[in-house]
């Protein structure tokens, strides 16, 4: 099962980085999270849709990944946008400017624990 973690706006690929760097120092996602860059076609750029994939190989590890995003979101206040998909497809889009900090964790909780 995977997540995909998808960020959007003006910051985002530098913001994309982080957060993988982020989940590469967490116990439960060493090892288990990368960025995803799909292959440019002829006459593109590339990089738009840049996401982060987390296995979620043991049972809870949904928790432990809207526990650490949330965490990670409260702490850095990305001007970006995040969207994530769960291992179910179920999503949710957070605008962190608009989503009240005792609720983060709950909201992603939802589409994850799956």
């Amino acid at each position: 099962m995977q997540a995909y973690i998808r960020l959007t706006g003006e910051t985002a690929q530098a913001e994309l980085t982080a957060l993988a760097d982020w989940l590469s120092r967490e116990d439960e996602f060493r090892g288990r999270s990368a960025i995803e860059r799909p292959e440019a076609g002829p006459g593109h750029m590339g990089g738009i849709s840049e996401v982060v994939i987390v296995a979620l190989g043991a049972q809870g590890a949904g928790t432990v990944l809207a526990a650490s995003l949330s965490v990670w979101i409260r702490h850095r206040r990305p001007s970006a946008d995040i969207e994530v998909t769960g291992p179910g497809g179920q999503s949710v889009k957070i605008s962190v400017r608009n989503v009240p900090e005792a609720d983060l964790e709950a909201v992603l909780r939802r589409v994850l624990e799956r």
